[in-house]
């Protein structure tokens, strides 16, 4: 039941540990010895299996709540500031230039997949991604933001 050799050992070992220790919890009016001997076996390894469990649990929400108070909350912050920027700045492009690039950098899509879902040259798409994507930095250093992060 135990999977391991040596806890399976400690667990005998504990088993007649525990007789030896309170001989009176065997009464052989309800069976043989080896049936006792078996029974409380069983029941050790069972408690044992649920309290190994419960441990290792414990420890996995330990571990759980750890990282989460190991989060940087002004990281977040940070984050959800640079975000409403962009989102303004984004606001400011053409609708064309936006429409594309939201495609492009937010959905996932390849520029011919652009072109197409736009129903535009693929070439004039790649322009106004560009072009927007100038803008879109130019104006996020304005604001103080780096905009290194942004693929030419």
């Amino acid at each position: 039941m135990l999977w391991e050799r040596a806890t399976a050992e400690e667990m005998v070992q504990e088993i007649f540990l525990r007789l030896w220790e309170h001989p009176d919890r065997f009464d052989q009016a309800r069976g043989s010895l080896r049936s006792f001997l078996v029974m409380d076996a069983h029941a050790r390894c069972v408690d044992r299996i649920r309290s190994d469990t419960r441990r290792r649990e414990r420890e996995e929400r330990t571990a759980r709540a750890a990282m989460v108070s190991d989060y940087d909350l002004d990281l977040e912050a940070q984050d959800l500031e640079v975000g409403e920027q962009v989102r303004e700045v984004m606001a400011t492009l053409s609708e064309a230039e936006r429409r594309a690039i939201e495609l492009a950098y937010f959905g996932g899509h390849t520029y011919r997949e652009v072109a197409r879902i736009l129903d535009q040259p693929e070439g004039t798409v790649k322009s106004r991604i560009r072009t927007g994507l100038t803008r879109l930095r130019t104006q996020l250093l304005e604001r103080g933001i780096d905009g290194s992060w942004i693929v030419n």
